[in-house]
């Protein structure tokens, strides 16, 4: 599974001209290899928007991006609406069954997502799994990749956005880069669509 996370930093008044770009991606449903993508915006810095896109391998994403991502992304003008563009892409992602166990079901029930990247130094990795997320948080599903130094945990929550855990993984000894929490705006939301 190849996990695609796109962080744009999107000016206050140019919020509305982004999510309604953002909208356009619909196209996707329709593209071999391609699972799912949803994203939305970071509760404690309202510039910052958070895309993740999920497709079934490489070479299906490489395919998409050669053949189909310019034509979308140049007709909905979204360039002009961010400032800053980053993308993240790991081909050794995984699915992590929560309450739902199944990544559509888990997509379509979440409207939260907690983004949790941790460095690999000296981690017990046994910790990790009973840190991460607090037990009263109904974590729907995960979603884990790593590379050479950082495993990276996207966790998806239903109705109520969950408890920031990063104090709790430090005094565990655990080395958290970076935490942060997104609402996520369901008209973001694309899910392949099933052919008969």
């Amino acid at each position: 599974m190849l996990i695609k996370v796109i962080n744009s930093f999107v000016k206050q008044d140019k919020r509305y001209a982004f999510s309604y770009s953002q909208k356009h991606w619909s196209a996707l449903a329709h593209i071999e290899g391609f699972l799912g993508q949803f994203g939305g915006w970071n509760i404690v810095e309202p510039t910052d928007a958070c895309i993740i896109g999920i497709w079934k391998d490489t070479d299906s994403y490489r395919s998409f991006m050669n053949d189909v991502h310019d034509d979308i992304f140049y007709k909905n003008g979204q360039k002009a609406s961010y400032d800053k563009l980053e993308t993240t892409l790991s081909s050794n992602g995984q699915f992590v069954k929560g309450i739902y166990h199944h990544t559509r079901s888990s997509i379509v029930g979440a409207n939260y997502m907690m983004i949790t990247s941790i460095a690999h130094n000296n981690l017990d990795k046994s910790l990790t799994p009973f840190t991460l997320i607090s037990e009263r948080d109904r974590c729907l599903s995960t979603f884990v990749f790593a590379d050479e130094h950082t495993s990276t945990f996207i966790s998806l929550f239903g109705y109520a956005p969950p408890d920031a855990t990063k104090h709790v993984l430090q005094k565990n000894k655990i080395p958290v880069q970076q935490q942060n929490i997104y609402k996520l705006e369901k008209e973001w939301t694309v899910l392949q669509t099933f052919s008969s």
